[in-house]
């Protein structure tokens, strides 16, 4: 390797792209090109970097974001004197470390002192543990950064020879890589100061401010476009990257942070730099590579979008200067189609060099060029951020043995920005991260697994991703033992020898209760045996199915038990399905026959079965053996099928066998502690696998079951008068239900199971007094629940699911199914004894859902792919996310529909909610939010206004439809397909014209000369029209001064309409104004006028 190629194998990744650019350009060497010393000494504008510092500090001048704050220790004899002298002479030499920031006519500009004096404020300490309290109290001092200097300096004693000196920074005069310059001026100063000679620095061929002028002469025109057109194209629909958080992310976005530092393990340098050298690559990429895929291992995404920085010194005359030079590039990688780890470097490679090369647009200009959906709640275009760097030496003082001291300001720029910092013989990883968005824990599990992938994919780069484990051998067996249920036998037993057992034992008892008439055991049991050896007359036996088509009476119920003692399997139908359904699903299941009624006779005729119709068969059932039939079913045999829908639109059985139901009341016997006192709602349709818990969780318990009848079922006042008449002790009833209910009207209920889909924490809270309440989970293909939550106390989120029940595991895992990392979403697995057979007639379906279980834990060594999306907690538990296949996307932005849901259900008064995707005429889609509250209608800008507290902007339905209720289908939860369509004209947003003065004058008068733009509407997005951040600081400011107001930046960022803003001037005035003042201004004003200050009072 020539001496040259080493000289380019060792800069930096950034300027070898940009080099190799240059040279295939035949551009000219850069260091010829650049800045030039400027004349004058009068204010410059800032530059392109500087602008988003500016706007940031307009809206939040209170917070450090921005603030740099270093710390060295110094041992040893200091002399105080000359450190102050060379810190005086460091202020003179970099014009940065003298600059302020203001506003001249509208514009911000940097503001450069001829001379300005050092305070460094002496401190005595007396313990490390005082220095270092103090340390953090100074860092999160803010800048006001129009009031110079943008800097502080403080110097800690706590002996004579052992002191604190630390430098306290704006990033608007700052950058990491300033550091490098800073110290090594700062030790030569202070060398020549303590000797009494002159320091040996070369004069600085230009400064900061030269550079300004410079980006902007030279960042114009055709050389500006180009850059625009490449990152237009080269970030078009790119998605936000969905890391998962440990809270709910805030509706606007936060800076409140922390950090975090630790060293990777020594041998992963090694690995690293070998499979470098080995495969002609830098470090650089390796490591970016596998930062990427730990991102795609979190969000379970392939498109992956990060920040990098960009040191943005181009030019050699620059790498002396202190000031902001630094620029945020956004990296994208694609990582589809299971690639090897050495693929993913090689794409690295091509991105890093491609994106570096397009670097020198600001990021500023980037999200202008872009323009990204805006989401309050994140930051535009990344949120995490990447950066490799070698170690910067520490200050070399003269005498002096130096150390880095540890400091942070208690903010975080990003939601995470990790940095790897690599000296030769130890990489050390660093994290500021958003602690309203994570907990420490997560960030080092993470660091962990991002360490141990890399040393995986190191040893096997050829090898796919999915088969690269990122968790090691500790994590990963205390991630697999969180989905290991407890254990304990299996009852080899049936439902119908359980039944016949609480008969013998409570024969003359209540088993159950139907519209006021109680049956007892042995009636209920006399009355299945005689209809269960009709059924073994007419062929019933195990292997065969029995569908049942009744109304809610004593005869469902019998007819249940009956068909289980005949050894067949019951088959519910729904009557209210169109004939043709009920036809294909007899067909499917070959059915034997159907019991049912003369009034749903003709329901089931049409299919061609063997009906057995109950009310017509009185004299031959009474001349019926009411004795138990001789048992053939065994625990294996099928108890029952319930249908489900198919996403191919056909429907598919569900095989149940009867040691899973035996199991599955066996645990939750265990679990709710129930007893023969107990007293069971019976609510559910049998359709539904919740009458299964309901029924046997009381008649194999011998307790009663209250079954509820379709009259108090469709009436909420009725269904409340049977639960509180009849002291319901246990009910299980769908959240839309529960929601119309008056909990405090139970004194005797004790056990509220609530499962089939998402609930709010207002239900938990208003549920929870005096009762035990548990959140259960668990699809038709478990046996009704498998995964259980008691959900005590008070809740200000929805419940997690739980842990696995007993004899059952639960496993989250990637599409691979490899175990993710607790916090990392990915696809709930389960198994264990309560899992389905499979599915009738439907092997391949069966195949593909019905999993062997590669880690060997699983009772009968099979795994159900529920398709859900969950996470872990720390502790184990899971938290249920949504469907995987139900996510939307809206103007580009993904968006969890329960999410939505959980914050409209928060709305005093909603009792059933439902969101749902709509495309309008234009093919545009929108949200739109289906609201009931059972009562009265709901106020709508209310909750409109609710939501923006809770949620980002573009998670806001577009649409709301309020109904009477809310349709549901047969097993109580909401009908989304019978839901109508909105209404487009009520969602219509205000008005074009100017209503109001105040609103002419925002149009015509400011936004539009700020614009350039004549034809501007009163409901406009001010960003959709072209509008950027900076331009939006400047429109405030603007307006603050013409009206005499006082509206934040952030008042504007919730809805960027003059409308909004209008309305905003006109209330802060009116609130200024005497009755006189103000009864004079109505009267000048024209109706359509009050109408438009009213409406805007109202927002």
């Amino acid at each position: 390797m020539t001496e040259m190629l080493k000289r380019l194998a060792r800069l930096p990744e950034d300027k070898r792209a940009r080099l190799l650019a240059q040279l295939r350009a035949g551009a000219e060497p850069a260091s010829n090109l650049g800045p030039v010393a400027r004349q004058g000494t009068g204010p410059v504008p800032l530059s392109f970097n500087q602008e988003p510092l500016w706007t940031h500090h307009r809206l939040s001048p209170d917070e450090p974001t921005y603030s740099m704050p270093f710390c060295y220790r110094l041992r040893g004899e200091l002399d105080v004197e000359a450190l102050r002298g060379a810190l005086t002479g460091l202020v003179a030499r970099h014009e940065s470390l003298r600059t302020s920031v203001t506003e001249r006519d509208n514009t911000p500009v940097q503001v450069i002192a001829p001379e300005m004096p050092v305070e460094m404020l002496i401190v005595e300490a007396s313990s490390e543990q005082e220095v270092e309290a103090l340390l953090k109290i100074e860092a999160r001092i803010p800048f006001a950064i129009e009031t110079p200097p943008l800097w502080r300096i403080r110097l800690y004693r706590l002996a004579s020879d052992d002191h604190y000196l630390l430098f306290n920074v704006h990033h608007m005069v700052f950058d990491g890589w300033s550091t490098t310059a800073l110290v090594r001026d700062l030790a030569e100063l202070y060398r020549a100061g303590k000797n009494g000679v002159e320091p040996d620095l070369a004069e600085l061929p230009v400064q900061y401010a030269d550079y300004s002028i410079w980006q902007r002469e030279w960042l114009a025109g055709k050389r500006l476009e180009e850059l625009n057109t490449w990152w237009r194209e080269r970030l078009a629909d790119a998605p936000t990257l969905e890391f998962p958080t440990d809270r709910p992310r805030p509706t606007q976005v936060t800076f409140n942070g922390a950090g975090m530092q630790t060293n990777l393990p020594p041998e992963l340098d090694r690995a690293v730099d070998g499979l470098a050298r080995k495969i002609g690559v830098t470090p650089f990429n390796i490591f970016t590579a596998g930062f990427a895929v730990m991102m795609q291992r979190y969000s379970g995404q392939d498109d992956v979008v990060i920040g990098s920085p960009n040191a943005n010194r181009r030019f050699s005359s620059l790498e002396t200067v202190t000031g902001f030079f630094i620029n945020q590039l956004v990296l994208r990688f694609d990582l589809s189609g299971d690639p090897t780890f050495r693929e993913v470097i090689d794409r690295t490679r091509t991105v890093v060099q491609d994106t570096f090369s397009h670097g020198d647009i600001p990021f500023g200009k980037l999200i202008e060029a872009v323009r990204p959906p805006r989401d309050p709640s994140r930051q535009p275009l990344f949120q995490i951020a990447f950066a490799v760097t070698d170690f910067a030496p520490p200050i070399q003082l003269e005498g002096i043995k130096v150390g880095l001291v540890g400091t942070h300001t208690g903010t975080s720029r990003f939601d995470m920005a990790w940095g790897l910092t690599r000296n030769g013989e130890q990489t050390t990883i660093e994290c500021e991260y958003n602690t309203d968005l994570f907990d420490a824990e997560t960030i080092e599990r993470f660091a962990a697994n991002y360490g141990q992938f890399l040393l995986n994919a190191c040893a096997t780069p050829q090898t796919p991703l999915s088969w690269i484990e990122a968790l090691d051998e500790r994590e990963y067996n205390r991630v697999l033992s969180f989905g290991d249920g407890p254990k304990r036998e299996v009852r080899h037993t049936t439902i119908t020898a359980e039944f016949e057992a609480r008969v013998a034992d409570r024969g003359q008892e209540t088993a159950l209760v139907v519209d006021e008439t109680p049956i007892s055991y042995a009636e209920l049991n006399r009355r299945a045996n005689r209809l269960a050896h009709h059924l073994i007359d007419l062929g019933a036996k195990p292997g065969q199915v029995v569908a049942l088509a009744l109304p809610r009476s004593a005869d469902l119920v019998v007819s249940v038990l009956a068909v289980l003692k005949s050894g067949a399997a019951y088959l519910p139908l729904d009557p209210t399905n169109p004939s043709a359904r009920i036809a294909q699903i007899l067909g499917d299941a070959d059915a034997l026959a159907v019991l049912t009624d003369s009034s749903l006779r003709e329901r089931v005729a049409e299919a061609g079965r063997q009906l057995v119709v109950l009310d017509e068969m009185g004299d031959k059932l009474d001349a019926a053996p009411d004795t138990d039939p001789q048992s053939t079913a065994g625990p294996d045999d099928v108890a029952y099928i319930i249908y489900t829908s198919g996403s191919t639109g056909q429907p598919k059985g569900v095989l149940i066998e009867q040691r899973s139901v035996v199991n599955f009341i066996g645990t939750v016997q265990e679990l709710f502690e129930l007893t023969p006192d107990d007293r069971v709602l019976g609510f559910a349709s049998l359709n539904f696998d919740v009458s299964v818990f309901e029924i046997f969780s009381a008649l194999l318990t011998g307790a009663r079951l209250y079954l509820a009848v379709d009259e108090e079922r469709l009436s909420i006042e009725r269904l409340q008068g049977l639960m509180e008449r009849s002291g319901i002790t246990v009910i299980d009833l769908p959240p839309a239900v529960m929601n119309l209910l008056e909990p405090e009207r139970f004194d005797a209920l004790r056990i509220v199971f609530v499962g089939g889909e998402a609930f709010s924490a207002e239900l938990v809270n208003r549920w929870n007094p005096g009762r035990r309440l548990f959140n259960g989970y668990g699809p038709t293909e478990c046996t009704v629940t498998m995964i259980v939550e008691e959900c005590p106390g008070t809740w200000e989120s929805t419940p997690p699911i739980g842990l696995p029940m007993t004899n059952h595991v639960a496993h989250v895992l990637d599409q691979h199914l490899n175990p993710v990392p607790c916090g990392v979403p990915g696809e709930l697995v389960i198994g264990g004894e309560g899992l389905a057979r499979g599915y009738l007639n439907r092997p391949e379906l069966t195949e593909e859902k019905f999993v062997a279980d590669p880690f060997g834990t699983a009772p009968g060594g099979r795994l159900y792919r529920t398709g859900d999306l969950v996470k872990r907690l720390s502790d184990g538990r899971i938290v249920f996310i949504g469907r995987i296949d139900q996510q939307v996307k809206i103007r580009g932005l993904r968006i969890e529909l329960g999410e939505v849901e959980a914050g409209i259900a928060a709305f005093p008064g909603v009792a059933q909610v439902a969101v749902e995707p709509w495309t309008d005429a234009a093919g545009e889609r929108h949200l739109v939010g289906y609201v009931s509250s059972g009562k009265d209608l709901l106020d709508m800008n209310a909750l409109r206004e609710h939501l923006a507290g809770r949620l980002p902007a573009y998670m806001i339905p577009s649409y709301f439809v309020d109904l009477p209720e809310l349709p549901l289908n047969s097993s109580g939860k909401v009908n989304r397909r019978a839901l109508p369509d909105p209404e487009p004209l009520s969602g219509s947003g205000p008005v074009a014209q100017p209503r109001t003065e105040t609103e002419r004058v925002l149009v015509q008068e400011i936004m539009g000369p700020l614009l350039r733009n004549e034809r501007i509407g009163v409901g406009d997005d001010f960003f959709q029209l072209g509008g950027n951040s900076l331009q939006a600081a400047q429109l405030i400011s603007s307006i603050n001064r013409r009206f005499k107001v006082r509206i934040s930046l952030a008042d504007f960022f919730l809805s960027p309409t003059p409308s909004h803003i209008a309305g905003i001037v006109d209330s802060q005035r009116m609130d200024d104004m005497s009755e006189d003042e103000l009864l004079a201004m109505l009267e000048s004003m024209s109706e359509d006028e009050v109408n438009a200050r009213l409406e805007g009072e109202n927002r």
